[in-house]
């Protein structure tokens, strides 16, 4: 099937950028080639910023993940295997080539496909992709062995870390590109094969970087790109045997689900899941830096990251204040398409997800004040229910739906704190424990805060991990399991040689 002609109206209806969407359906990655899916299904990418489809996409099967799966086996047992570190940092740096080189293109897709502004794409999503490929290029050829003094002088000890093997990556939508080229460093780094299964709601992007990875000379089966809803391709790698480890980045549920389907093989499952994100304002912050980082981590990509502060507990003798500020600076950003260079926050993902976060708004007001948003717009070009504004309710009671539930908007609950015993009480009172943050100038307040605080990742005077490489973190409680970084990707083997005294 030919897709329907890329939506060309508004501002943009002359812009020659639309030209980079291939009328063509985009084909999967399979053992070194581009191909159409076995049944030659097709599905289409609905862009949030107008709801229209723009592209058409290869809609894998069981049978085309069961073709990956031996490809990449073949690969992870074979010549990829073989490779060195040197080699492998080779790979990553020549996929990091190709995306320099199609940068713009890749953040065009991303930006229509995914609603991200597509500013912010360039500034973030392309640069952390670069900088993954970089990084995990020098790991590669610095992964070394450890020796270990045994109690027999006659044994020589090695530990060596080797691939798993086969590796099914399974994509979110929030972040489809530079979360799967993040990953697919780390795994190919490893030493892996690495078969990626981007989110359905967002997979143009990486589908695209699969034919500009298609040319790359690397032993058939190294990279797989398969897409299609996780009930069908996702659940086809979690319970196929010749999958080693399953990584996925999502939400509890399907969590829980890969959990259930894996447990019959004991295979390696790695989960990043969750979170419902404390974020603690103290009375002796500084207020205009704490609004700052608090208004990105409650509205940063629209609410839709994982580690997003959700829920604010500001000390009671800044409340009011804080609650004001923190609400003139939601009400101040700029909304609207993501193709708009200017814009600091898109729409939402789909019509399905945005009518889950608009039933929370309206919970919302029935829990708490309405400060600032919490309506649909009335213009023209942001009339869609995908266009949420940023909505915060003040004087949220800590067992309301809107504290406790994860929204995944741009919502956010505040209520006040006296003591800080009482904001570790409220702040560890969830399943979550993803991240967390905190604003003070006192250094004892941060350091009891801190150690207080249950989750992976806690930040202080700030928003967001600047080090997410370099100190990757795992959730408390449900929001995740199964390792960080590069070394989740690995096994350890212990070698024990006993030596004799020449004679």
């Amino acid at each position: 099937m030919v897709a329907a002609a890329p939506p060309r109206v508004g501002r943009w209806a002359d812009d020659p950028r639309w030209a980079w969407i291939s009328p063509d359906p985009y084909r999967l990655l399979i053992g070194g080639a581009l191909v159409p899916a076995a049944d030659g299904a097709t599905f289409e990418a609905i862009s949030p910023r107008d709801d229209r489809a723009i592209a058409r996409l290869s809609l894998a099967g069981p049978v085309d993940v069961d073709t990956a799966v031996r490809g990449a086996r073949a690969a992870a047992d074979g010549d990829w295997s073989r490779t060195t570190g040197r080699q492998r940092a080779l790979l990553l740096e020549r996929i990091a080539v190709v995306i320099e080189e199609h940068a713009d293109e890749l953040a065009f897709l991303e930006s229509v496909d995914a609603g991200k502004p597509i500013g912010s794409v360039h500034y973030s999503d392309i640069s952390i992709s670069l900088d993954a490929l970089r990084y995990f290029a020098g790991r590669a050829r610095s992964i070394s062995s450890r020796a270990a003094a045994m109690p027999d002088a006659g044994v020589i000890h090695h530990e060596f870390l080797e691939p798993i093997g086969v590796v099914a990556e399974i994509l979110p939508w929030n972040g489809p590109l530079w979360t799967g080229v993040q990953r697919m460093a780390a795994i190919l780094a490893a030493g892996n094969a690495a078969i990626m299964k981007p989110a359905q709601m967002a997979s143009l992007s990486f589908l695209r970087l699969a034919e500009l990875m298609a040319d790359l000379d690397m032993p058939p089966g190294t990279i797989s790109v398969v897409a299609g809803p996780g009930s069908v391709v996702g659940e086809a790698l979690v319970t196929h045997p010749g999958v080693d480890l399953v990584s996925f980045t999502g939400g509890v549920e399907a969590g829980s689900r890969i959990l259930e389907l894996a447990a019959s093989q004991v295979k390696r499952i790695s989960l990043e899941l969750g979170g419902k994100n404390p974020n603690i304002v103290c009375d002796d912050a500084d207020l205009e830096r704490a609004v700052f980082w608090s208004k990105l981590g409650a509205f940063g990509n629209t609410g839709q990251i994982c580690v997003c502060g959700s829920r604010i507990l500001v000390q009671r003798p800044i409340y009011d204040e804080f609650v004001e500020r923190l609400a003139a600076a939601g009400a101040a950003m700029r909304v609207g398409d993501p193709l708009d260079a200017e814009t600091e926050l898109g729409p939402l993902i789909s019509r399905g997800h945005a009518e889950k976060v608009w039933s929370y708004i309206e919970i919302g007001k029935g829990e708490g004040r309405t400060v600032t948003g919490g309506a649909p717009y009335t213009d023209p070009e942001r009339s869609l229910s995908t266009y949420v504004p940023p909505t915060v309710f003040a004087d949220v009671d800590p067992g309301c739906r809107i504290m406790r539930e994860e929204i995944f908007g741009p919502v956010v609950a505040l209520q006040a704190f006296d003591t800080l015993e009482e904001a570790l009480a409220i702040a560890n009172d969830t399943p979550y424990g993803l991240a967390s943050g905190l604003f003070t100038a006192d250094l004892d307040r941060a350091a009891y805060l801190a150690r207080g605080l249950k989750a992976g990742q806690v930040y202080v005077n700030q928003w967001f991990s600047p080090g997410v490489l370099e100190a990757p973190s795992q959730g408390y409680k449900q929001s995740g399991m199964g390792g960080v970084g590069m070394e989740k990707y690995m096994q350890a083997k212990n070698v024990f040689t006993r030596v004799e005294a020449p004679r």
